[in-house]
């Protein structure tokens, strides 16, 4: 049957201090949806898609363009980049979507995150019924299992390795266990409960001499007094005014950051993909799979079903993706889950669905999340003259993934796949000379 699938890439507590900009970019993510819909579903976007980006991917997902329906609802508070849920509230939109539910017979609701408005929309439209695990989700689940508090205790609870850390709601606490840390020479990571993207993550140590990745800011401190002003300082920020608690853990310099997307229902939890997060400082991109794994990469994945297991036995059904780091020293670590669509989703779904076979064996994904793309015509024909465009004989080249991440309605994302990873980083090497932007 056919989903309602609403690609709200980000709920209420994210878009806290986000310039236009980046509001804009994070609104044409949605657009990721694209590629995970089937004909007959029913996509919601913040953005209307451009006509011919759509065409393209639904052409290279084997069906027209027309057999999908594209909602975009009347923008609202934070005006039409992203969804929000006072974008749902109108009688014409309400009365629409009904429409569509009846006519595309929808039996099922499917969003980036159960957000409280999605979980009412489901209800008020009919299909809290057919959507599964959505009686967890609508008792608070999608909030139990986004959080990296709760993470810690589940993850502790069963036995799952995890870096030297903890959950408090005490800026007291947080100041001694940090200096414990500091004082012995190793740098300490603080985390909001609740972001995404390393977005909400801050590093602090002694001296300049880490390479902070996995975190949009940086502190050295001097001694506990200046440790103690800073965490006061940054309190509020810290735990959305105090609405949740902090996450405060061992920072593991030199480690490298990796996921994993498994889908749970009722019978079973596959394993959907997995790779390498490109932090620079924060999530720049993936590259799938994990390039050159080490031996500890087998008990990453022992370890990743056995946590969708226990997500699937407090009654989450869906998607979940699952962050871990495989650390200088041979170990993995495991940092949090999220019961909701991954950033990287759409491109195992275009593995699956476009470049097919055993891409994740004889196949390298390479993600490049900010491509100067002009106008979307000219950017495909530029693409396909340059020789980069995908070939589905050669199951290699250059897929535009997302399009329209720019104010202006132009630039976006790439899906790079190569024979290697060697072949993928010089598709991007080309990618980034035909359509440059500012970011590196």
């Amino acid at each position: 049957m056919a989903r309602l699938v609403i690609g709200n890439r980000v709920n209420g507590p994210y878009l806290k201090d986000i310039s236009p900009e980046s509001l804009w970019h994070t609104g044409a993510q949605g657009q990721r949806l694209v590629w995970c819909a089937r004909p007959g579903d029913v996509l919601v976007l913040a953005l209307a898609p451009d006509p011919g980006f759509l065409a393209y991917a639904t052409g290279m997902l084997g069906f027209a363009g027309s057999g999908l329906d594209v909602v975009v609802p009347p923008e609202g508070k934070l005006g039409p980049a992203v969804l929000t849920r006072d974008r749902f509230t109108g009688d014409a939109v309400l009365d629409g979507l009904r429409r569509l539910v009846r006519e595309r017979r929808l039996d099922s609701v499917e969003p980036f995150y159960f957000d409280g408005y999605v979980n009412q929309l489901a209800r008020g439209l009919g299909l809290a019924g057919g959507t599964p695990g959505f009686a967890f989700v609508d008792q608070g689940g999608h909030e139990l299992l986004n959080s990296k508090a709760v993470f810690r205790a589940v993850a502790a609870g069963t036995g799952l390795p995890i870096p030297e850390g903890v959950v408090t709601s005490s800026p007291e606490d947080a100041v001694d266990f940090c200096w414990d840390l500091l004082r012995s020479g190793r740098p300490v990571i603080v985390k909001q409960d609740r972001n995404v993207a390393g977005l909400g993550n801050e590093i602090l140590s002694r001296t300049a001499e880490i390479d902070p990745l996995g975190a949009a800011h940086h502190e050295i401190v001097t001694g506990r007094a200046a440790l103690a002003g800073h965490i006061a300082a940054r309190w509020p920020w810290y735990t959305n005014d105090s609405l949740y608690p902090v996450v405060i853990e061992e920072y593991l310099a030199g480690s490298v950051p990796i996921w994993g997307e498994v889908a749970i229902s009722d019978r079973s939890t596959d394993i959907f993909g997995y790779g390498k997060v490109r932090m620079r400082p924060i999530c720049a991109g993936v590259i799938i799979p994990v390039p050159d794994a080490p031996p500890a990469f087998a008990d990453f994945l022992v370890h990743l079903e056995a946590l969708a297991v226990t997500m699937r036995s407090m009654g989450y059904r869906g998607l979940t993706n699952i962050d871990a780091v495989l650390t200088p020293d041979g170990r993995v670590l495991f940092n949090e889950f999220n019961a909701r669509y991954g950033g990287s989703t759409h491109l195992f779904a275009i593995g699956e669905r476009v470049i097919g076979g055993d891409y994740l064996r004889d196949r390298c994904i390479v993600e490049r999340r900010e491509c100067g793309y002009p106008a979307f015509g000219p950017a495909l024909r530029a693409l396909t003259g340059s020789g980069l465009a995908y070939d589905p004989r050669t199951r290699t080249g250059v897929i535009i993934s997302v399009y329209g991440t720019r104010m202006d309605g132009t630039g976006g994302e790439a899906c790079i796949v190569g024979e290697n990873l060697a072949a993928a980083e010089e598709l991007e090497r080309e990618l980034a000379e035909l359509f440059p932007s500012d970011a590196p």
